[in-house]
Formats: C-alpha cells, structure tokens, sequence
C-alpha cells in the first residue's frame, strides 16, 4: 500500500484544501491512505479511502506530527510533553522535518520519537538527507509525508509498506518496515515556497504556526 502521511486541509490556516477533494486527489493519484494533519487542530476524515487521524502540534521546540490519535494535541508544550500527550491519545509521535529551518525541531532529545519524518514534500534534498543520516544514526524508523497546502503537492512524496489495514500500518511504521519516496523539493521550488510562506506571515500578522 502507497501513502501521504503529511496534508493540510482548509482547517490549517495556511491551506484551504477541500477534505473531499484531498481524497479526491489522493486516490486519482495511487494513494491507498492519508493522514490529514492540521497545524494544532484535529477533525476526524471519512471517504472512499483509509484516512489516518493526524495532527500536526507546533510544540515549544518545533513541529510534531501526532498520528492514530484519538484527540486533540494542546500546542505550545515542551517535546516531551507533546510526545507523552500524543501517546495517552493512543497515537505516535513523529519528528516532522526536523532540519527545516523555520519550525524544525534538530537533533535535540530526538531519542523521544516514534519515527522521524525523513522525507518531506516541502524540503530539499539535503534537508531530507539530513533526517535521514539522522534517523540511521539513533536506529529511528522513518516516515514520509509530502506536507502539501496544495492540491498539486499531495503524493509529492509517500511511503509504501505491505500493510493491509490502520493497524498493520502502525505496526509497520513502529517496526520501520516501510520504504519512502518520491521528490524532493527543487532550488525553484525552494525560492517560491518560502515567497509564499513569507507572505503568508506577513498576511497573519507575523504570528507563527
């Protein structure tokens, strides 16, 4: 099976993806499952595909993506209290980009994660690289998610595991039995993201996610 662990929805306040058509998308593109996870808000999905309940915290440190929960994560807690939070809602915890350098979290307590988000649509290549050394060097399992805000972006990239079901998913993921793929972000997609990212702070006021 062939999934985006990392989507926003019109419930971020920086996408304005239709979840129906999220869905949409994802099965016209080969997707057999998504995790819809919004910047600090938790909706649950349902459609014609298997849609992991996710959200994505801004914690004290830096972004955390929450996946199998079932509730919401309370932003603004230290790493290790979003992770404790995040595994009493029965979920696991997840390193999103770590490098990236607006709203990564780096390599500090890293031990504490499930996975680390070793592939992500919206960083370059060496930014992923660098997670994914990072996760190779402390034996962390890896997960991949294409972070889009845009239809265009969803499967940018993805993960394949032999998995059947939510559970075996999980378990996969635990186990690190999944391998990720697709594209990295370019230089020209680089420079026109964080355009967009920079207006997008400007527009809210210079208030981060």
């Amino acid at each position: 099976m062939k999934g985006d662990l990392h989507i926003h929805s019109k419930y971020s306040p920086d996408s304005v993806l239709e979840p129906d058509m999220i869905i949409k998308t994802s099965r016209n593109k080969g997707l057999d499952f998504i995790a819809i996870t919004d910047h600090n808000r938790f909706v649950k999905h349902k459609g014609e595909m298997l849609i992991i309940n996710g959200e994505e915290v801004s914690s004290a440190d830096g972004h955390i993506l929450a996946l199998f929960i079932e509730g919401e994560i309370a932003p603004g807690m230290s790493q290790g209290e979003t992770v404790d939070s995040i595994h009493d809602n029965n979920g696991i915890a997840v390193c999103a980009h770590p490098y990236r350098s607006v709203n990564g979290i780096g390599s500090k307590f890293i031990d504490i994660y499930d996975s680390i988000e070793t592939k992500n649509g919206r960083c370059s290549r060496r930014c992923n690289r660098r997670s994914e050394l990072l996760a190779r060097n402390i034996n962390k399992p890896m997960t991949a998610g294409s972070d889009s805000h845009f239809y265009s972006e969803i499967g940018r990239v993805f993960m394949e595991t032999d998995a059947t079901d939510e559970e075996s998913i999980r378990k996969s993921i635990i186990s690190g039995l999944i391998k990720t793929g697709g594209n990295d972000l370019t230089f020209l997609g680089q420079v026109q993201l964080y355009f967009k990212l920079g207006r997008d702070y400007a527009v809210r006021g210079f208030k981060r996610i």
